[in-house]
């Protein structure tokens, strides 16, 4: 931002000296100057202003954890843009003083610039009130969380099962947190490899992308001469989950909005049908992957580093075991439910069959019996009781 008023300021001062080709005359220039100037901070003004309410409303519908704008660059890119331009129109002005005659380059530059600010505040706002859309955050979900697992996890051969993850060594050298609470955004883990690997070390990570860091707390075990302070650079923190390396962050955010909607105060059903489709949809991109990624070699092909990854087992639970619990007494959700979860277990690997099978039986008795049981023991009916009148 501050590189677009500057770049403002210096243009604000050079144009008004540009000689030959058509003027206009000074005044005229000034008018239409100070005019997009006030005018485009005015609107800017205006559309965040509806850009926050617009926020607000989505995060109450949905769920406060779904940060919809607030990495979103062209969001400060073209706020940016607007305090450029309104710093040019003020310098311009300034610097042409008594001047007469100005060329028209100076105010045609000027009216441009304020189309082109518009015309993102327009797609601005355009993001803003469709993320008001049901359809829209569950689409931009799935997508992300894709994006996510493809970027991660290589697909396997469906006829193979999955290998087992490596185990990692215990009992290393700790490696504490230094700084204040926050939570892990994501690993910078090529430069930590190769520090690593030309100090013959390896580094076993115990907390995962998404997780909390608490000061003085165990973050990584080490083994060898690496530095500590070039294992917690590799650490990348801040307030909220992202979904740069987070994989579970779209099941959570996808369960967040389907409890929500099958809560009393809302009763939305239809909603949690939907998120239930939204989260089968990811399970199934999921499911002919490789999982057991978490071991990171060097060239050479040394193991350096482990990571801690999340299992087949935790995306369906994340996705589904809240929802399935909320949704006790509503038909609709357990319905389609169980028929999400039918197909599911049908396409699924062998070695990860159990996990979905478990939940549909769970779905089948919550829907059949007409009372809770227990998530812990999904096989065991509760008995009924009678009620004394």
């Amino acid at each position: 931002m501050p590189v677009v008023i500057a770049a403002g300021i210096v243009l604000g001062n050079l144009m008004p000296f540009i000689e030959g080709g058509p003027t206009v005359r000074a005044s005229r220039a000034g008018q239409i100057l100070t005019a997009v100037g006030f005018g485009i901070l005015g609107l800017v003004t205006v559309i965040y202003s509806l850009l926050f309410l617009v926020v607000q409303s989505s995060n109450t519908t949905f769920t406060p954890r779904l940060n919809l704008f607030q990495d979103d660059p062209w969001i400060w890119r073209t706020y940016a843009l607007a305090l450029g331009l309104f710093a040019f129109s003020m310098s311009a002005f300034l610097q042409m003083g008594d001047a007469i005659q100005v060329s028209v380059s100076l105010p045609l530059f000027a009216i441009a610039a304020a189309l082109a600010v518009i015309a993102l505040m327009w797609k601005i706002q355009a993001k803003a009130f469709a993320s008001l859309q049901m359809n829209f955050i569950l689409d931009m979900l799935r997508r992300n969380g894709r994006q996510v697992i493809e970027g991660l996890y290589p697909e396997r051969p469906a006829s193979e099962s999955s290998p087992p993850q490596p185990p990692a060594p215990t009992g290393g050298r700790p490696v504490r947190w230094r700084g204040s609470q926050t939570t892990l955004q994501q690993l910078e883990l090529r430069r930590l490899v190769s520090a690593a690997d030309s100090l013959d070390s390896v580094v076993v990570f115990r907390v995962g992308v998404g997780q909390p860091l608490w000061p003085g707390a165990t973050v990584a075990e080490v083994w060898g001469d690496l530095d500590d302070d070039a294992v917690l650079a590799s650490f990348v923190g801040g307030a909220n989950r992202t979904f740069n390396q987070d994989p579970l962050l779209s099941f959570r955010l996808l369960a967040d909005i389907g409890l929500r909607a099958v809560s009393p105060a809302i009763n939305d059903p239809g909603t949690a049908v939907e998120v239930l489709d939204a989260v089968v949809g990811l399970l199934l991109v999921l499911a002919p992957r490789d999982l057991a990624v978490g071991a990171i070699h060097s060239p050479g092909g040394s193991t350096r580093v482990h990571l801690v990854l999340p299992v087949w087992e935790d995306f369906v639970g994340e996705g589904l075991d809240e929802l399935l619990v909320a949704s006790m007494n509503s038909p609709m959700v357990l319905t389609r439910a169980e028929t999400n979860l039918s197909r599911l277990a049908d396409h699924v690997p062998p070695d990860r069959r159990s996990d979905v099978s478990s939940r549909l039986e769970r779905a089948r008795q919550y829907l059949g019996a007409g009372h809770p049981v227990s998530p812990s023991e999904p096989d065991d009916p509760v008995p009924h009781q009678e009620v004394s009148r």
